[in-house]
């Protein structure tokens, strides 16, 4: 709902923080921050660059830490899942039953999913690692770096539905929202 009032006030809607930091350096804010006697120009630019910095450390940081969880946690507990979902299909024809492998092809698409998104993940910060500094960085961090790691997390999402919870070494949504 706010966002259609600014517009109906013609108030800008800016919507992630690389595109708002450059607006605390604008002639405008300068003017009122000087005229109060709060801050002059050089003291807003010298926020900026902290805020970006502080940005960019951020989602970097948040992004090392979704690679690691996805390597180290999640994929290893679906593919332990996959194992055992595997051993009971083969278990079962072996017996000379029909077994029904919808789960396992589920959890191995996701699995393949979720490996590939990973290194998505990591490519892409690697390249703005490499590649940017200063707001330039802040606007590559949210519009590729983010992304990747909203990816990673609709697959982790889907495996948390699908893993066994003796499997899932993480919270799941119903622990945190209803305790064990």
């Amino acid at each position: 709902i706010w966002h259609k009032e600014a517009v109906r006030r013609g108030l800008p809607n800016l919507r992630t923080t690389p595109e708002a930091l450059p607006v605390l350096v604008t002639p405008e804010v300068v003017e009122v921050y000087e005229k109060a006697g709060v801050l002059n120009k050089a003291e807003l630019r010298a926020r900026q660059d902290i805020y970006v910095e502080q940005y960019c450390k951020t989602v970097r940081t948040e992004a090392n830490l979704v690679i690691s969880m996805a390597r180290t946690i999640i994929v290893p507990a679906a593919m332990r899942y996959q194992g055992e979902v595997a051993g009971t299909a083969v278990s079962m024809r072996s017996l000379g039953l029909e077994a029904k492998t919808i789960t396992l092809e589920e959890v191995t698409e996701q699995l393949r999913q979720i490996q590939a998104a990973t290194a998505a993940l990591e490519s892409a910060r690697a390249d703005v690692d490499a590649k940017g500094i200063g707001i330039e960085a802040a606007r590559r961090y949210c519009s590729e770096v983010l992304p990747h790691m909203a990816t990673v997390r609709s697959h982790a999402d889907m495996l948390e539905t699908r893993v066994a919870d003796d499997l899932w070494a993480l919270p799941n949504y119903q622990e945190i929202l209803f305790g064990k």
